[in-house]
């Protein structure tokens, strides 16, 4: 996409264009200067992108300049007043790492404009002079656990077996929510599912072998959880993860089966072990 404007020894004459491209938790976006007014080269589609990408938890940006990144003063005043009016609410910011490398035209003057623009918003950025950098900056900051699913030693039943895959069901579940990109997501989902499998599996041949009276309503509730975390594995792979459905899963339904059915199993088999 081009426009063309009049003749000027001040703007260059041909304007370019801002893509977008997501790849997990990470807004890849190239813009292509100079521009003449920014916030008019920007899709409609960055909304919609914005809301996807902060239902995942904290997420990033990384703009790659080329051609050029100059931009006029009144420009860079209706780019600051976008973002400000974009990342109102503080619980969609990402942190943006700015890519100007050393060749780009007007990348040193306007550099520090692009970043007040971005730190006026209320948003965490940096510049960097190469993309390898920005990345590796971007992936440090949004790679972060959910204090919601974070296990606790107040949430032990009393059998050491059970208590400690418990434990690590919820380690699992972290490194769902702390992977950067897609494929990550998909790989740790995986392996969370494998894991909830093989625990439910543990703890129903528990209660056959105690013959525990309660072994189908118990089992029925491993279903339904089966049946949840099927739900939220196939938004992951559908490139849509929900942080939240996750959290509200381990955090809320799975944390209450354990405090009221499993800590009542733990209690039959610590007493069918004392009867021995």
């Amino acid at each position: 996409m081009g426009i063309q404007t009049a003749s000027s020894d001040a703007i260059p004459k041909v304007y370019d264009q801002v893509e977008y491209r997501v790849k997990g938790r990470i807004l890849h976006t190239t813009a292509r200067g100079p521009f003449k007014e920014l916030v008019e080269e920007i899709p409609f589609i960055i909304n919609e992108l914005i809301q996807k990408l902060a239902r995942q938890g904290r997420w990033g940006q990384i703009v790659t300049f080329q051609q050029s990144a100059f931009m006029p003063p009144t420009a860079v005043q209706n780019f600051a007043a976008h973002l400000k009016g974009r990342y109102e609410n503080p619980e969609i910011r990402p942190v943006v790492a700015l890519v100007f490398t050393p060749d780009l035209e007007a990348g040193q003057s306007m550099a520090s404009e692009y970043l007040n623009c971005y730190l006026d918003a209320g948003v965490t950025a940096q510049i960097f002079e190469d993309y390898a950098s920005a990345r590796d900056w971007v992936e440090s900051e949004i790679s972060h656990f959910s204090t919601r699913i974070e296990w606790r030693e107040n949430y032990k039943i009393g059998d050491q077996a059970i208590d400690e895959q418990h434990r690590e069901l919820f380690k699992r579940a972290n490194y769902v929510l702390a992977a950067i990109s897609h494929e990550g997501q998909v790989i740790a989902a995986a392996r969370l599912f494998q894991y909830m499998r093989t625990h439910l599996s543990h703890e129903e041949e528990l209660m056959r072998r105690l013959e525990y009276p309660k072994l189908q309503v118990h089992a029925q509730e491993h279903r339904e959880l089966i049946a949840r975390l099927n739900v939220v594995l196939l938004k992951i792979a559908n490139e849509d993860m929900v942080k939240a459905d996750l959290e509200e899963l381990l955090g809320d339904w799975f944390l209450a089966h354990m405090e009221t059915a499993d800590t009542e199993l733990a209690r039959f088999s610590n007493a069918s072990r004392q009867k021995i």
